[in-house]
């Protein structure tokens, strides 16, 4: 991440409804893009699913996953977090 990046203007937001774009996200994340990833939509065994293999990938690249609330998650790198837009969303959106 260059000192000058704004993380939100590279954050995706996404609403989940199946697991049918699970590796779209996990290659999104392994090329260092920050994922929103709303989950309210999708059915709980899929949604699992998809949350747990991302939360690998997003190890994988040093990263951590923010919950907001119980269905929505920010997959970003341990750098992003240090992003002062992306700390205002969290604390303006998160729970």
């Amino acid at each position: 991440m260059k000192k000058d990046d704004n993380i939100m203007k590279i954050m995706k937001f996404s609403k989940v409804e199946d697991d049918s774009n699970t590796l779209k996200f996990a290659n999104l994340m392994l090329e260092g893009t920050p994922l929103c990833l709303d989950f309210n939509d999708c059915p709980k065994d899929q949604g699992d699913k998809v949350l747990y293999f991302l939360s690998g990938v997003n190890y994988s690249v040093d990263g951590y996953v923010k919950p907001l609330s119980k269905n929505i998650f920010i997959f970003a790198l341990k750098e992003h977090y240090k992003d002062p837009e992306l700390k205002a969303f969290i604390q303006k959106y998160g729970k």
